[in-house]
């Protein structure tokens, strides 16, 4: 396209965009700021544009006029909304929240069992399994030999287990998913009177709790494995 700029007497071959009423970008040549006039082949004048001469914007490889005066203006980003920080009690319900999955993966991970005849194997104890334990106890108190045991694994077969091997296996069990839900509900009243979030922070699963925050089914646990 030819463009003859009001400053200059000779044209030259620029690309020319309206990008709206106040708005026009210009490609491949300098930037100037007189005002043009766009021309045909032979030198026609086709379109006037003289009030165009402010700079609007430079780009790598154009640019943009305005002929309001306007200029671009680079937006700002918006600032962040501050985070609130979470009180004493948010953090430590947090952390219950957060003691509360470990307990569950704790138990459902399984206890080992060492049977009657020196082998140990591996329980895992989902609540499908642990269901069904409930259930093999009956069994056992009813003198059945070769129970069945279904392990929720579904790459295992079902197995057959003696009387006093189930026994072993229920109450073992049992007694490991009793001593997490009695350590967890003791740990859970121990993090609610703690009083600052540094102490909560220090909590894992696993942590000692003050005897003081002990009830006497966990105290009575603690001595059976001191």
């Amino acid at each position: 396209m030819h463009v003859l700029f009001l400053d200059n007497t000779d044209m030259v071959e620029a690309s020319v965009k309206k990008l709206g009423e106040h708005l026009i970008q210009i490609s491949g040549a300098e930037v100037n700021l007189s005002g043009f006039h766009l021309l045909n082949d032979a030198g026609i004048v086709f379109g006037k544009y003289d009030g165009f001469k402010t700079l609007y914007k430079e780009n790598e490889d154009s640019y943009i006029l305005s002929n309001d005066g306007s200029v671009y203006v680079e937006p700002v980003e918006p600032e962040p909304m501050p985070v609130p920080e979470p009180t004493l009690d948010e953090v430590k319900e947090a952390k219950v929240a957060e003691m509360n999955k470990a307990q569950q993966d704790a138990i459902q991970s399984g206890v080992d069992v060492t049977l009657s005849n020196g082998s140990v194997e591996h329980f895992s104890l989902t609540d499908h399994d642990q269901t069904s334990l409930v259930g093999l106890q009956t069994q056992v108190t009813s003198g059945e030999e070769n129970i069945p045991w279904h392990t929720s694994d579904e790459t295992k077969h079902c197995k057959f287990y003696s009387n006093a091997d189930m026994a072993k296996i229920t109450a073992t069990a049992m007694a490991f998913v009793t001593w997490h839900i009695t350590y967890f509900r003791d740990l859970r009243i121990y993090i609610r009177s703690l009083e600052s979030k540094e102490e909560v922070g220090r909590v894992t699963y696993g942590t000692g709790i003050p005897e003081a925050y002990q009830s006497e089914p966990l105290k009575a646990m603690l001595a059976q494995k001191s």
